[in-house]
């Protein structure tokens, strides 16, 4: 989809944290590398593009450093932090809903996409865009060809061409997609839709 891949690396001691991390991040269409030592930074000498590194506050002083001196080759490196009190968007709470992660995290996701995704727009049709931003609210294939005064197979074929265009072939990664190109906004998604 682009030259500058996105990897996200969840960094924490809390193998139950963990978890609910990856369980949560890979419903909005990514799937995140779980970090369990600092050492095992060093499993991962290929990454390249953007990265996203979610780690408790405390850790970010003592291994900030290092992280960056280990992905110096790449574009970007951003910072998510685990807080045991709400306060910033910057920061993920304990008890944040999985909804209020993912939005925070899909909120620095299309920070990166100012430089990643700018440069590389596939010439989407308009009507390939309107099916695109139906298929991001979460409607099936009937109810896209409803809405838009198409047939049915009609509606198939446009997201068939959208899916080869973008190398996209999920429902959640085409609704983050339209999230970053800002065909949608994030309040809008039904986030039951993208299972």
């Amino acid at each position: 989809m682009t030259n500058n891949p996105l990897h996200i690396l969840l960094f924490h001691h809390s193998e139950t944290l963990l978890k609910g991390l990856y369980a949560t991040i890979t419903e909005i269409g990514i799937e995140p590398i779980i970090i369990k030592t600092i050492d095992t930074f060093f499993d991962y000498p290929q990454l390249s593009g953007n990265i996203l590194v979610i780690l408790p506050e405390e850790l970010l002083e003592e291994h900030r450093t290092f992280i960056d001196a280990r992905y110096k080759s790449t574009n970007k490196i951003k910072y998510l932090l685990f807080s045991s009190q709400n306060k910033s968007d910057k920061h993920l709470y304990i008890n944040d809903s999985s909804v209020t992660i993912q939005n925070k995290i899909q909120q620095i996701v299309t920070s990166f996409s100012e430089n990643s995704f700018s440069k590389q727009t596939p010439d989407l049709t308009p009507r390939e865009i309107e099916v695109l931003k139906q298929v991001a609210l979460g409607y099936t294939n009937k109810e896209i060809a409803n809405n838009l005064f198409i047939s049915t197979h009609t509606a198939i074929s446009h997201r068939k061409n959208i899916s080869e265009k973008l190398g996209i072939k999920t429902i959640s990664g085409l609704t983050m997609y339209a999230v970053i190109k800002q065909i949608i906004e994030i309040k809008d998604i039904n986030t039951e839709n993208l299972k």
